[in-house]
């Protein structure tokens, strides 16, 4: 798709499109060292704790966290059907959506642990839960804010540019859904 898009480019919006598509990857790259760091943290501790969960905490419903998955993922998939014709922008508009409803069921969820007692000064447990959903959210609310970019500015006329920022926004967003299961099933699951 690059190869295509980058043909109908100027040499030097040729050159920008490559420095911002490796800057991408690069952030990228950052936030998984970021979120690599963690699990390796959740990991030394979950597999060094006698109990799980730790005695005197409750293990949070799967019912929050897997409604979040099943929006994440219908948003990835929304995402996708936008990219094959940016042209129609109904499928940036449901990612968009589905990105809220995944922070709304966020929000329900932080408050369901507050609610049964499970705070971030209860320990390292609650802690590293708070931790991981507030990191993920913190990134998921800066792909919403380049999901309206796409929309509102970048997408006023539908050129081989606005292809380019719109896979990069892409690849930020499905990192995002990757990260999230991954989380899902190292938290919530296992």
């Amino acid at each position: 798709m690059t190869n295509l898009a980058t043909k109908n480019l100027s040499e030097n919006e040729k050159g920008e499109e490559i420095v911002s598509s490796i800057g991408m990857i690069v952030a990228l790259v950052s936030f998984a060292m970021l979120f690599a760091t963690l699990m390796m943290g959740f990991a030394m501790f979950r597999f060094t704790a006698p109990v799980w969960p730790p005695a005197g905490m409750v293990k949070p419903s799967l019912v929050l966290p897997g409604l979040s998955t099943f929006f994440i993922f219908l948003s990835s998939i929304s995402f996708i059907w936008f990219e094959k014709n940016i042209a129609n922008k109904k499928g940036l508009i449901f990612t968009i959506i589905l990105g809220l409803a995944f922070m709304f069921t966020q929000s329900l969820l932080w408050h369901q642990l507050k609610s049964v007692g499970v705070l971030t000064s209860s320990g390292i447990y609650p802690s590293i839960i708070y931790t991981f959903t507030w990191i993920h959210a913190a990134h998921i609310v800066v792909a919403l804010g380049f999901l309206v970019w796409l929309l509102v500015v970048v997408l006023k006329e539908t050129n081989t540019k606005a292809l380019l920022r719109a896979s990069s926004v892409g690849k930020f967003w499905h990192f995002l859904g990757i990260v999230w299961f991954i989380m899902f099933l190292t938290i919530f699951v296992l």
